[in-house]
């Protein structure tokens, strides 16, 4: 699982083109989906937590020049 403790788990609909589904299902087995998305979702936060850092940082550097 993406996170060492033990987390609740809860449910969640995707809407997926049909063809992605598919796709979706044969690649991933049943136990490892919501571990590739959860890991996705994850990814996505880090990735905005940085690019936030940087803009807040951006600013900061433009007030001191």
């Amino acid at each position: 699982m993406v996170n060492k403790k033990k987390e609740q788990v809860d449910r969640v609909i995707l809407k997926l083109p049909k063809s992605v589904a598919e796709y979706f299902r044969q690649t991933f087995s049943h136990g490892k989906r919501s571990d590739f998305v959860a890991q996705c979702i994850l990814e996505h936060q880090h990735n905005q937590e940085i690019a936030n850092m940087e803009k807040e940082l951006k600013k900061v550097s433009k007030k001191r020049q």
